[in-house]
């Protein structure tokens, strides 16, 4: 007999409980269990059986929260990705992106759009959760042919591979987590097409003072980003844009006065639903 439903788990902030709460009413879930561990919090999400699909998409929304120690219960990881691929389908992403989730069986775009092939995993970046589309959408407005690219907190490794298909010359994609450069690799060796990125996992130190960057991406929480801002700001190239997503509506005025603090000053915007993507430059 099948189990009646599916459990994703997951600490976060104790901070994000309030963003969590809003969150929950746009997922298709039965309900959640939150319960204290000091500053922070353990989150047990609740989906029917045959809401397979939402999972994904789920676990990219709790990343966005600043989730960490993801896990998914009752099926196997490889038994509901396994489900979901079945009946996942390929997105068009603005004007210039389409997300294919299928690698085995890719689906070409209809028009010419640049062509992912991004299969859902643990590690955050689909495309299927605002902050990553957020970024997308700024990249088609940003110059990126022939530009220098560094990704941080890469994840799935889709951002950068967005920014080599534009045309940038150089892409450089990090994250901390060790697991998620693995995805990431896999997901630069499922390409239609032959994009180069050079991954590493590890922090801003290992970049810090050895290159300059046209441009910085960030999908990650305010509360994660604040503390590399120094870091990122020296890391830009003279001229050279950051781009922030991960960070809500609500958190925007917050985020642009650390911004200014920092010296950097907000030159483009964009919105989708809660969330909110900055494009920045050094003053």
């Amino acid at each position: 007999m099948s189990t009646p439903y599916l459990t994703v788990t997951c600490r976060l902030p104790g901070s994000a409980e309030e963003q969590l709460a809003s969150a929950l009413e746009r997922w298709p879930v039965l309900g959640c269990q939150v319960e204290n561990a000091g500053p922070e919090v353990d989150i047990t999400v609740f989906i029917e059986a045959r809401q397979v699909g939402a999972v994904p998409g789920v676990c990219e929304g709790l990343r966005a929260l600043g989730a960490r120690e993801l896990g998914t219960g009752h099926f196997a990881e490889q038994d509901w990705l396994a489900e979901y691929r079945r009946y996942a389908q390929p997105r068009a992403i603005g004007s210039l992106f389409w997300i294919d989730p299928q690698p085995n069986g890719p689906t070409p775009p209809a028009e010419e759009r640049v062509h992912l092939v991004v299969e859902p995993r643990q590690a955050f970046g689909s495309g299927s959760h605002e902050s990553t589309q957020l970024v997308l959408l700024l990249l088609e407005d940003l110059p990126v042919a022939g530009q220098r690219v560094l990704d941080v907190g890469t994840g799935s490794g889709i951002l950068a591979l967005a920014a080599r298909a534009l045309g940038a010359s150089w892409v450089v994609a990090f994250d901390i987590d060790l697991e998620a450069v693995c995805i990431a690799h896999q997901t630069v060796g499922a390409q239609p097409q032959r994009l180069p990125v050079s991954l590493f996992a590890g922090s801003t130190s290992a970049v810090r003072g050895q290159a300059r960057f046209d441009l910085v991406l960030t999908n990650m929480i305010p509360l994660e980003v604040g503390p590399l801002l120094a870091d990122l700001k020296q890391l830009l190239a003279p001229g050279g844009f950051l781009v922030l997503s991960g960070l809500m509506v609500d958190q925007r005025d917050a985020v642009e006065a650390e911004l200014a603090a920092c010296g950097l000053a907000v030159r483009k915007t964009r919105e989708l639903q809660e969330w909110v993507a900055l494009a920045c430059t050094a003053r």
